[in-house]
């Protein structure tokens, strides 16, 4: 937890420590430390986290393969009838240009279709979690993508063309997909886990989705020799237990640290502050399109008065857009060496298995380094492993791109897992800028990231699957495109990086002052 004691140097002070004293005359604003379930969020929250991932990991092969399956089926039908053997095909005749370009174009627009809900919704759904609370925010989000997997299953099962699995999308409109139940989870994350902890946490809930996807392709693995609608079917079964999880999450939105003041403005600060949070729950605030657009401008308000901020929101589209190649790599193997899908599928479980250990492991102890013995704030430890992150990122992509052999691959997917730490280093520095875990801006935060996180796979699925289709006909000396592309899209996050000005804004959090923050914020002393 947060720690309410005054600290003199502020390289010895967390970035979110309280500012405005917990008092038993203003029991509305206190938030006693043993009452805070941040342990229990994080347990259930990771659990969750889990368990959908675990689902989809473990069906995403064997939804790759029935689309393979149906497109090369119609294929043959019109080219080759006598290459059908009692209704199917074999894989090994799948692996033509023909087949793998309308696999990439119907995945790729679905990606695109898919974020369209997240762009649209995450802001009214990031303002109903700041007034209502996060949980049932997270409960609507993991039944749509229930929903949604449901759907895409009839379509296969009746065996219709797959360009109507796309309308699977619509379904994310309840609870708005995938990106805004990860913000949701982490906007609870940071309601609760003290600040000297978060980035650890963070990688901790981070690592439950390398844990589900280094098990998922060795189950998967197994379950595809039985058949792949065994595996859709089981994959299915388990995230939609991610539903019933997350009903058994506390709420985490009035369990927040508030901000501690000095003694000579106490007084009036929590009065305004009384006055913002009656303001901010009032009835004046509905749901129309008047006010979703107010809200869209309420959000962004406070990106403009620091461009480190917007810097760093802006890293998490180019961060979500870049990395979407990597979704390529079973059908990129299959297609360059000639594995089956099931094969390549194990190329997923060994990278998370290198990623866990880097998240568990190699993370962590350099966090601990950076805090300990260099005596870095936390903050400026999170922006150094961000830059390490970033810089190895670009390099795997690099060796990606370039992978004639099977080894240069696994090689590169190995230096690819160093760059684990980037997003959730990234999220910790954003919410040091807005004034920690006290403010109420942190719902927006989070709602933007969404945003940005879905504009960026809007973006990323047509882009990188024309650039998959572009290097099919170049030949298989430029199967490597798309992740040449990703490189090439991470070289400025990398100068970003360096461009980042950080500010103690802990002594002023944002959810107090609002509009005057930035006169009274001392400035951030930026020794290395």
């Amino acid at each position: 937890m947060a720690s309410s004691r005054e600290r003199d140097s502020f390289d010895d002070s967390s970035p979110t420590t309280p500012l405005l004293p917990r008092s038993p005359t203003s029991p509305s604003f206190s938030a006693p430390k043993h009452q805070k379930p941040w342990i229990l969020v994080a347990v259930i929250g990771a659990l969750a986290i889990f368990i959908v991932d675990l689902g989809n990991f473990l069906l995403n092969p064997a939804r790759t393969r029935l689309y393979e399956s149906s497109i090369c089926l119609r294929f043959y039908q019109d080219t080759d009838p006598s290459q059908i053997r009692n209704g199917t095909i074999q894989e090994r005749l799948c692996k033509i240009n023909e087949v793998q370009d309308t696999v990439a174009m119907v995945f790729g627009w679905q990606d695109l279709f898919d974020a369209i809900p997240g762009i649209l919704l995450a802001v009214p759904y990031g303002a109903l979690a700041d007034k209502y609370g996060r949980k049932w925010i997270l409960v609507l989000g993991f039944l749509g993508l229930e929903l949604s997997m449901l759907w895409i299953m009839l379509i296969c099962y009746l065996d219709l063309q797959l360009k109507l699995t796309w309308f699977s999308s619509i379904f994310l409109m309840i609870g708005g997909g995938s990106t805004v139940a990860i913000a949701t989870v982490f906007t609870m994350l940071s309601d609760v886990v003290p600040p000297e902890r978060r980035t650890t946490i963070f990688f901790y809930v981070g690592a439950t989705l390398l844990v589900s996807e280094v098990i998922a392709p060795a189950i998967g693995f197994w379950l595809m020799k039985y058949g792949d609608w065994l595996t859709f079917c089981v994959g299915a079964a388990i995230s939609g237990l991610a539903v019933v999880l997350a009903c058994f999450l506390p709420e985490t939105l009035h369990s927040r640290d508030q901000p501690e003041l000095p003694d000579d403005r106490l007084e009036d600060e929590v009065d305004d502050l009384a006055e913002r949070t009656s303001m901010s729950s009032g009835k004046g605030h509905g749901h129309g399109f008047k006010d979703q657009i107010h809200r869209l401008r309420e959000t962004l308000h406070f990106l403009k008065k620091d461009l480190s901020l917007t810097l760093v929101v802006f890293t998490f589209l180019v961060n979500r857009l870049a990395r979407q190649s990597q979704d390529l790599v079973i059908r990129y193997a299959s297609k360059r060496y000639g594995w089956t899908i099931r094969q390549a599928s194990l190329l997923n479980s060994l990278r998370a298995s290198f990623n866990l250990l880097t998240l568990v492991v190699l993370l962590p102890g350099i966090s601990m380094l950076l805090l300990k013995w260099i005596k870095l704030a936390p903050q400026r430890g999170d922006l150094w492993i961000s830059r390490g992150s970033i810089a190895f990122t670009v390099l795997s992509f690099l060796i990606m791109g370039f992978s004639f052999t099977p080894a240069i691959l696994i090689w590169g997917l190995i230096f690819y897992t160093f760059g684990s730490g980037f997003s959730m280093a990234m999220r910790s520095i954003a919410v040091f800028m807005v004034g920690g875990q006290a403010s109420k801006d942190i719902g927006r935060l989070f709602a933007v990231v969404a945003i940005l996180e879905s504009c960026g796979l809007l973006i990323s699925g047509p882009l990188i699957a024309q650039f998959f289709r572009w290097g099919m006909k170049l030949g298989n000396a430029w199967l490597g495109m798309p992740f040449l592309l990703s490189a090439a899209l991470f070289l400025p996050v990398l100068v970003i990086t360096y461009c980042i000005s950080l500010r103690d804004i802990s002594a002023v959090p944002h959810a107090v002052h609002g509009d005057q923050a930035d006169a009274n914020l001392p400035p951030y002393t930026d020794e290395e």
